[in-house]
């Protein structure tokens, strides 16, 4: 049996490199998943892939960052697992390098509706359907706990979301339900990647071996160690962990 066994979950950001790690595992420790994302294709391959291995997986195209987007994911989780979620798996984000002074307007709402609103909004249409209490599992960043230079605007809504997940650990306790946040440092994913891919390919080489330098294990971390976490936040064995904030990051933020 499982460590999920019978349980119902949402997964956000599925096709992205954890995301894609977090349906798959999920999967196999016996959880019922609806994984969201804005790539229907590669979502639609998700789902077929999952789903030929006897896994149970339902993939809905939505942008979290909009009411109408919780609103299909809300309406998918309600037909698909029987109206009742027991896992809230906020794995979806942005990220923004750029100086303070040069950080638009727009550029600074938007990676807080992605990073932050959109946990607020999905997290209030989620929970009257965690009738039997449940996990809330939001992903921020080391950047929550350390500054990052040229990333104040990430860092902010990283460190928003983790402290709305302390308060929303206090608020929803008398419900049954845990809210935690995971604070990864540097993950091998798509993202850092394309992040430093902006620079040239020495420069970027050179930066990613500076910035895994950081870490005192010297390497970044992987989608796998992120989400063995997250499965461990969603199981029965973490029931007296709420409103934590663990950084899983190769000791970064223990400089």
């Amino acid at each position: 049996m499982g460590r999920l066994t019978g349980k119902h979950a949402i997964i956000t950001g599925a096709t992205g490199g954890m995301g894609l790690v977090a349906c798959r595992q999920f999967c196999d420790e016996g959880a019922i998943v609806v994984g969201t994302d804005l790539d229907e294709e590669a979502g639609r391959k998700l789902e077929v892939a999952l789903q030929a291995d006897g896994l149970s997986f339902t993939f809905v195209a939505a942008d979290v960052a909009t009411s109408e987007g919780i609103r299909r994911i809300s309406d998918t989780a309600r037909a698909d697992l029987d109206g009742r979620i027991d896992v809230l798996y906020n794995n979806h984000g942005i990220i923004l390098g750029k100086p303070l002074l040069d950080t638009t307007e727009a550029e600074w709402d938007r990676i807080h509706d992605v990073d932050l609103k959109s946990v607020f909004l999905l997290t209030k249409a989620v929970v009257p359907l965690m009738t039997d209490g449940g996990s809330i599992i939001n992903v921020a960043s080391a950047g929550a706990l350390v500054a990052l230079p040229g990333m104040s605007a990430y860092c902010a809504a990283k460190g928003g979301l983790t402290m709305f997940s302390k308060g929303a650990a206090a608020d929803l306790a008398p419900l049954g339900i845990r809210v935690n946040a995971i604070c990864p440092g540097s993950i091998d994913t798509p993202m850092p990647r394309a992040f430093f891919a902006l620079l040239s390919e020495e420069d970027a080489a050179a930066a990613m071996e500076a910035n895994a330098a950081e870490h005192f294990v010297n390497r970044f971390g992987r989608p796998e160690e992120v989400v063995t976490l997250a499965v461990y936040l969603a199981s029965d064995e973490s029931t007296f962990m709420t409103g934590a904030a663990i950084p899983i990051d190769g000791g970064y933020t223990a400089r």
